[in-house]
């Protein structure tokens, strides 16, 4: 909270950061969320710490569930069996291990290339439930920040006034 408070620029600018960092954080591209979210931020003209904050949405206590979401509302939306769960389950677990970033990248990749249409059908979920994650995000912070603004113009117009 802290942090989302010392961020600098106008509401639109933060709230637009943090929409792209929790849409990011909600697809399944864990090697690659920070990089994404800066780089999609960069091109919207967002905030970019902001962004990297919002990242954070996918975390060790909630990545799992996460993938799992995007695994099956791509299930869903193309009504057929790609695999089972207990793969992403493996995928995310490998993740997490804390194994260097080559070895993840490796993994990644493999996974990649060895269920392509399971990789596709979890993105393709991920970004459906990535976009109302990002509207709710940019609505909150835009409202906590101007919240915080509205606040910090009365204190300083409270010191003039003394």
């Amino acid at each position: 909270m802290d942090r989302i408070k010392k961020l600098q620029g106008d509401p639109h600018y933060i709230a637009l950061g943090m929409a792209i960092g929790v849409f990011v954080a909600i697809t399944p591209t864990i090697p690659f969320h920070t990089v994404l979210a800066v780089a999609m931020a960069y091109l919207f003209k967002a905030s970019r710490p902001a962004a990297i904050i919002g990242v954070w949405v996918s975390n060790p206590f909630t990545v799992v569930f996460l993938y799992i979401a995007c695994f099956k509302v791509g299930m869903m939306l193309f009504g057929h069996t790609l695999g089972d769960a207990d793969m992403v389950k493996e995928l995310v677990h490998a993740m997490e291990n804390g194994i260097p970033i080559r070895e993840q990248l490796h993994l990644f990749v493999e996974f990649f290339h060895t269920q392509l249409k399971l990789f596709f059908a979890m993105n393709i979920g991920g970004v459906v439930l990535g976009i109302p994650g990002g509207i709710v995000a940019y609505v909150v912070t835009k409202n906590f920040i101007k919240k915080l603004k509205n606040q910090k113009n009365k204190r300083s117009k409270n010191q003039e006034d003394l």
